[in-house]
Formats: C-alpha cells, sequence, structure tokens
C-alpha cells in the first residue's frame, strides 16, 4: 500500500519577500522530511521477512537490531533494522538493507551520490562538497566525493568491460547487430581521435589520456562555427587495445559500420593509425590538415616560410610523392644545420607514413581535427588539466567515465539504472 507523507508548516507570510518565503519553506521541509521519511522505512523494515539464504536456499532467522546510518538529501536516518542468520551455513545479512538497496558499509544514499557527483565531473571535490553543502544542506567532505566518483567510475568501467568482454572477446557479434538496428543508415558517420597528457601523481611524470568522437550531423550555426548534434565522445587513461575497443563500441551505437561512408580522422601518430586499421579498416582515413600545416612549419623554421604556401598547396592537392620530393631537396640543401635536417627527416618520415590520410584530400578534401581538439579540451583539460592538479591512473579513468556519461546525455538513464538495480551494461548501450 503506497506510503502518504503529510507534511505540516507554519509560515508568516505577512511583510516577507519571496525569498525569506523560500529560504523559510526548504528550512522547514528538511526540518519535518527526515523524521517521516524515518518512520515511514521504519515500518517498512519491521515487514520484511528474514527469507532464505541465497547461498544454500535455508531457511535465516533472526537475530537482534543494528543500527545503520544513512545520509540522505532530506538529512540523516538512522535505520534499526534485523540482523539475520542461516541456520545451516551461518551466513549473516539484513534483509531490509537488501530491499531498499543499501550498499555494504555506505553512509551516502544515490541521492546524494549522484548530486555530488554532478558537481564533481565539473569542479574539484573540495568545492563539490562545499556547493552541496550550501545548496542541499548534506554533510560531505572532499574525500568522501572522492571515494564516491570512484566508486561510482569502477561501475562504469566494469560495465564498459562487460560489454566489450562480449563482443571482442567472447565474439557475440549479436551485441553489435543489436546496437544498430534501430539505427538509421546514415550518409557519412565521422570518427575523430587524439591524445593528450596528464601528470601522474604515482610516478611524478606525465600519463596520456585518450579521447574519440563519433559524429554525423554537422550543422553550421555561424560563419566559423558549427555544431555536431549528435556527437558521443568516449574518453580514458588506458592502453589503446581497450581505447579502441570502446571507441569502437561507441561508433557501433552511432551506426558507423551501416553507414554509406565512414572517414576517420587523427594526428597521424602511429599508435591511432594502428588503431584504425584494427577497428576501423573500412573508413576513409584522413591525417588532421592542421597537424600537417604545424609539423611543416616546425620543420622549416622562420627562414624557410617562403616554402610553406607551396608545400601545403601539394598536400591539398593529395600529391604525396611531389611533397616528399619537395622536402628531401630541402634537407639536402639544409647539410650545414644538423638540428634542421633532423626536423625535415622526421617529417618526411610522418608524411611517408600518412600517405593515405594526405592522397585522401585530393578526392575529399582536407579534413580538419578541430572538433576532437575541442573535445579534448573539453573532457579532459578543462577538469583534468587544471592548474595544480595531478592524479593516480585509475582517479583520472574512473572520473573521465563519468565526464563523458555526463556529456553523451545518458546521465539520467544511468542513474535510473542504479536506482532501479537493472543492467548498467544496457543503460550504456541503449
Amino acid at each position: 500500500m503506497p506510503a502518504r507523507i503529510l507534511i505540516e508548516v507554519d509560515l508568516d507570510f505577512h511583510g516577507k519577500t519571496l525569498g525569506q518565503i523560500e529560504a523559510e519553506l526548504m528550512a522547514q521541509l528538511r526540518q519535518a522530511l527526515a523524521p517521516a521519511i524515518q518512520k515511514e522505512l521504519t515500518t517498512l523494515t519491521e515487514m520484511v521477512a528474514p527469507g532464505s539464504c541465497p547461498g544454500c536456499g535455508s531457511l535465516r532467522r533472526r537475530r537482534g537490531r543494528e543500527k545503520r546510518l544513512v545520509i540522505g538529501l532530506f538529512g540523516r536516518l538512522e535505520l534499526r533494522r534485523h540482523r539475520v542468520t542461516c541456520g545451516d551455513c551461518g551466513a549473516n545479512a539484513y534483509p531490509a538493507d537488501e530491499v531498499l538497496g543499501l550498499e555494504p558499509g555506505e553512509h551516502y544514499s544515490l541521492g546524494v551520490a549522484e548530486a555530488a557527483l554532478w558537481l564533481a565531473t565539473d569542479s574539484s571535490y573540495s568545492k563539490s562538497a562545499l556547493t552541496l553543502g550550501e545548496l542541499l544542506a548534506v554533510e560531505i567532505s572532499h574525500g568522501q566525493v572522492h571515494r564516491l566518483a570512484q566508486r561510482e567510475g569502477a561501475l562504469l568501467q566494469a560495465a564498459w568491460e562487460g560489454w566489450r568482454g562480449a563482443v571482442f572477446r567472447a565474439g557475440d557479434r549479436r551485441q553489435l547487430a543489436g546496437l544498430e538496428a534501430d539505427v538509421e543508415t546514415k550518409e557519412l558517420v565521422v570518427v575523430q581521435a587524439d591524445g593528450t597528457f596528464v601528470r601522474d601523481r604515482g610516478r611524478g611524470a606525465i600519463m596520456e589520456a585518450k579521447g574519440g568522437i563519433v559524429y554525423s550531423k554537422p550543422v553550421t550555426v555561424s560563419k566559423d562555427r558549427r555544431l555536431l548534434l549528435d556527437k558521443q565522445t568516449y574518453a580514458g587513461v588506458e592502453g589503446i587495445n581497450a581505447f579502441g575497443e570502446k571507441l569502437a563500441l561507441l561508433a557501433a551505437r552511432q551506426g558507423a559500420y551501416k553507414a554509406k561512408q565512414l572517414f576517420f580522422v587523427s594526428d597521424g601518430s602511429t599508435i591511432l593509425r594502428q588503431m584504425r586499421a584494427a577497428h576501423f579498416p573500412t573508413a576513409v582515413y584522413f591525417l588532421d590538415l592542421w597537424h600537417l600545416e604545424h609539423r611543416l612549419a616546425q620543420a622549416l623554421g622562420e627562414m624557410g616560410g617562403a616554402d610553406l604556401p607551396p608545400l601545403v598547396g601539394l598536400a591539398r592537392e593529395g600529391k604525396v610523392d611531389a611533397l616528399i620530393d619537395r622536402l628531401s631537396e630541402l634537407w639536402a640543401a639544409a647539410s650545414h644545420d644538423d638540428d634542421r635536417r633532423q626536423l625535415l627527416g622526421e617529417l618526411i618520415a610522418y608524411v611517408d607514413s600518412n600517405r593515405e590520410g594526405i592522397a585522401n584530400y585530393a578526392r575529399y578534401g582536407p579534413r580538419g581535427s578541430g572538433a576532437i581538439e575541442k573535445a579534448m579540451d573539453i573532457t579532459v583539460g578543462r577538469r583534468l588539466k587544471a592548474k595544480g592538479t595531478s592524479w593516480f591512473q585509475p582517479g583520472a579513468h574512473h572520473l573521465l567515465q563519468l565526464r563523458t556519461l555526463k556529456q553523451n546525455g545518458r546521465w539520467n538513464r544511468y542513474w535510473a539504472a542504479r536506482r532501479a538495480r537493472t543492467s548498467l551494461q544496457q543503460a550504456l548501450a541503449a
């Protein structure tokens, strides 16, 4: 039978501003709601039967009550629930905790966790804790917010790994077919990938965060600005194989493998080219033109500025051999400048290894990586590269899982699954 909670408040409206009325009302509601909710939960815990042991199936018996403190959105709740013991195997349990979905050892409700992590995805753990205290009067430390982020990030990681394992380890192609089944056949899907470095607290050095985006619907909103209506992002601090497989899953969910055309754009690094070959073999590959121009300008130096426009022109026309021939001439002419020869030699190797990505300019036109550069700044840079920050690898990776969950519009779906204790993997794949 549904419970009805009636709250009575006593407000004097006379001479009060709306702001004063709101403040008094919220204060009284917070003061009254926690006892009212606790009363209903006490009744509920009394009704929960001992049940059978999930391990051996034997009946369980009550063995007294134990108190549990839970900090929720409406205050502190003290629950006195029964402890039960299996007569055969001796396993102890708390049936009321199971019914209410309370996790062992956790003092904060899922509502508090969701609110805290919504804040923590965009601001420091300290600021998130302070904001939660100011807005919702929830007592929580920055360390507890950090711990909640690690817990939820680990759950997200496990869901991704389960999804990845089903497709790439167990070879369950139905997973991919299911992802694409309801997706319209698109004219073009674009995949872009990049990496950036963040400070590694564990080793006192740097570690690479990798990111990828998938989109198909760019819309011009002004002269120099485009909006990607269906962009989806994945980012993590992990090996290239794990990253590539998860980006492939994200792409499949966007209908990349059934699109009429699939483009892949990167900065031309060896590791991203290998990832493209492994997971997007049918994609038309493009070397990002900005990175090529940057490498050309760097190798030519200030004295070679006049050579830059014609070299870029050769690249835009997809004339890779002519570009390498001209660079080789410049390399030979720099016989008395070892540093310049080294830069030009490295550039020639870079151009040669990205032949396909440059040659495709002739047929399709150059492609830029402004979209992934912006995504890396928003997803990684603004949170993980803030001044004075450094990270342990698990902490950085778990926070990125939460940030991309939010950016991809799947935040509400994930937390609905957490509250209902349904499949997190399905929430990600939907």
